[in-house]
């Protein structure tokens, strides 16, 4: 019939794709592919199999970790939130030695539900650990949509978390990442609470204002503050390579090994946290 078209696209390199369709201008859902993308319900994905996209393909049937939703109470947005949590394979809540904990964050316009749906870290977090890459960890994945993040993780995700899972509340054993708007955030609570998380990792954020900043207390308490940015096509490559000049400038220590290459976007966020991940808690 004249209402309908069809578009070929390839061949793709293995790996995990998103897309819409635009029609007359109007975004609109893929009604054949209804797979789930929560924060953005017009978008499907698919994946393409192959050696290259090995860690975001699933792990065999009982082998991986679990991802679990976590209620928790906002006293930031007034409101009952959840929060999606990784435990690794073999996890056990009444091992002596609490687990060491990952926070982590997504971008602007997303919400807690898309690292899990978008970003494969479930897959990337399986595959790392059965890989034997992984020190043992759990992973919470919370709702960062609020007024004043720093306020919002410190008394109500954290909380929170360390009250369902047997996680570790000493610094030294506590990371927090994020992507984007979740990288801002990151860079916001390193800040403020310098020393509070050990290791950092930042996806396409920016550092901003550096008025009050204790670059002494921030080197003193972090392992590890690790930089991530997609190229030239990531709008925020200008903001990150400024950022650079300013913790160059206040003297703290990062580690940035170049650009990952892509825009903007997922598959960035997921080959940094396929990079990330098994850096954590080791030093």
């Amino acid at each position: 019939a004249g209402d309908r078209w069809r578009v070929t696209v390839g061949p793709l390199d293995p790996w995990f794709y998103y897309y819409q369709l635009i029609v007359d201008g109007v975004s609109a859902k893929d009604v054949s592919n209804p797979t789930k993308v929560t924060s953005e319900p017009n978008w499907s994905t698919f994946f393409v199999p192959g050696k290259r996209a090995r860690l975001l393909s699933d792990v065999p049937a009982g082998q991986g970790g679990k991802v679990e939703s976590m209620t928790y109470r906002s006293t930031v947005a007034n409101a009952d939130r959840t929060a999606l949590v990784w435990t690794p394979p073999g996890y056990d809540p009444d091992r002596a030695e609490p687990y060491p904990v990952l926070y982590l964050q997504h971008g602007s316009g997303q919400s807690y539900t898309d690292w899990v749906e978008m970003g494969r870290a479930k897959q990337i977090l399986d595959h790392r650990f059965l890989d034997g890459d992984l020190v043992p960890m759990v992973v919470v994945m919370g709702n960062g949509n609020v007024p004043d993040f720093g306020k919002e993780l410190l008394e109500n995700i954290v909380p929170a978390a360390r009250s369902h899972y047997h996680v570790s509340s000493d610094p030294s054993q506590q990371a927090l990442a994020g992507l984007s708007m979740g990288g801002v955030q990151t860079f916001g609570v390193l800040k403020a609470h310098p020393g509070q998380f050990a290791y950092i990792g930042v996806f396409s954020g920016w550092f901003g204002d550096e008025t009050g900043v204790d670059a002494a207390a921030i080197n003193k308490g972090t392992k590890l503050l690790r930089l991530y940015v997609g190229d030239r096509t990531d709008f925020v490559y200008p903001f990150f390579t400024a950022s650079l000049a300013t913790l160059d400038r206040l003297g703290i220590r990062y580690e940035f090994d170049g650009v990952t290459p892509g825009p903007h976007g997922w598959d960035v966020w997921q080959n940094n946290l396929i990079d990330l991940a098994p850096r954590l808690f080791k030093r």
